[in-house]
Formats: C-alpha cells, sequence, structure tokens
C-alpha cells in the first residue's frame, strides 16, 4: 500500500494593515478645498440677497414715492420739513420722520389767508382719535419701520436704514430749485456722503452719484 507523505500547507503571513494617516500637508490641502468652496458659496448667497434686497428696496420706493403723490393732491404739495427741529428725529434725520408723520395722518399742510403755508403735527400716535380721522396715504405695518407700532417714526430699507426723503424746508420753501422730491436708498454699504447735495435748494450735483459711498443707492423711479 503507497503512502503518500502528508503536506501540511504553511500559512500565510498576515500583513498588517497600514496604520498610515494623512501627512500635515494633505491635511492642509483639504482645509483649503473646503474653504474654497465655502467662499464660493457665501459668495454667491450673498450676492442672491443683494440682488433681492435691491429689487425690494426699488419695490418699497416705488410705494411711498405713490403715497408722496396722493399727498400732494390732498394738500397741494410735497410734504414739508420742520427746520426747527421741533419734531422727533430718527439718526438725526428729521426729514425722514417728517415723510412719516406726514403720510400717516399725524401731518398736515394748511395755507393760511396770507399765502403762506404751515405744517402742523397733529398726534405722535396712530391710535390718536384725531389722526384716524385725517387721511393717510400709506400702511406702515407693510413696512419695515424704527420707533413702535403706535409711533412708527421711519420706513427702514432692506439693511435697516431709514429711507432718505429730501423736499423743501418749512422756514426757506422758495429756495428749493428742484422739480420734485429726492426719495432714496442709501444702499447695502450703509454709508451716505453728503458733498455734493445741498440741502435747502435740493440740487445734487454728480459728485454727489459718484462719490465712493453713494455708488450703490438706489434712487425712487430709476
Amino acid at each position: 500500500m503507497n503512502r503518500f507523505p502528508l503536506f501540511i500547507p504553511t500559512p500565510k503571513r498576515v500583513q498588517p494593515r497600514s496604520t498610515r494617516g494623512f501627512t500635515l500637508i494633505e491635511l492642509l490641502m483639504v482645509i483649503a478645498i473646503i474653504l474654497i468652496l465655502a467662499g464660493i458659496t457665501f459668495g454667491i448667497s450673498r450676492g442672491v440677497y443683494n440682488a433681492q434686497a435691491r429689487a425690494k428696496a426699488k419695490a418699497e420706493l416705488a410705494t411711498i414715492s405713490q403715497a408722496i403723490e396722493q399727498f400732494k393732491l390732498q394738500y397741494g404739495d410735497y410734504p414739508w420739513h420742520d427746520s426747527g427741529g421741533a419734531y422727533p428725529n430718527t439718526s438725526g434725520e428729521v426729514t425722514n420722520t417728517m415723510l412719516m408723520y406726514a403720510l400717516t395722518g399725524r401731518l398736515k399742510m394748511e395755507r393760511q389767508s396770507n399765502g403762506t403755508v404751515t405744517v402742523d403735527l397733529i398726534n405722535r400716535s396712530l391710535n390718536n382719535s384725531q389722526v384716524k380721522k385725517n387721511p393717510s396715504f400709506i400702511d406702515p405695518t407693510k413696512f419695515s419701520t424704527s420707533g413702535t407700532s403706535d409711533d412708527p417714526e421711519a420706513f427702514l430699507d432692506p439693511w435697516g436704514n431709514p429711507y432718505r426723503y429730501w423736499y423743501k424746508w418749512e422756514n426757506s420753501p422758495n429756495s428749493w430749485d428742484v422739480f420734485g422730491f429726492h426719495l432714496y436708498s442709501i444702499g447695502a454699504d450703509s454709508k451716505e456722503s453728503r458733498d455734493g447735495l445741498d440741502e435747502p435748494s435740493g440740487v445734487m450735483d454728480a459728485s454727489y452719484r459718484d462719490a465712493q459711498n453713494n455708488i450703490d443707492n438706489i434712487y425712487a423711479g430709476e
């Protein structure tokens, strides 16, 4: 009887799993790629937001302009300003507050027997009985505003700044040399330079619009 030699296979040596990790350079490259992608995403989302905000500002400026025109039909002229600063103001801008009061029935203009026009603040509260009897030309609840719900003080643009309004001063109405009024937002940078804007006369020359802080301004009707 033939016997075959017993063959016992030699077990294969198991290679240890590599425990090599990322090198410092590889980690830095991964972080750099993540930062680049995050920057692109942020830039796109910011651009979309600013485009939407500008569109909203233009729509709100159009609505406010329409209300100002309705005020003129009622009282014969656009809302004037109190040059003495007797009325409450927002961020030092009495003009913005006067516009809000005029369009919400809290301010009225009256022509006196001697031909002069007076600007009278009826009351600061929208809930005042006398105010409720006056014509209101806009609904402030449709806008972001400063102040309170009973005493909204200024219309705010999408960046939280009051819309700028310029027209005649009460004590010097004849100095206004521009046809119509100025109404605009100072834009996303929230900055404005007054160089080139003569407030009493309303003259706004090219140097105002070309100023670095005013390039992103958004004007009613444009």
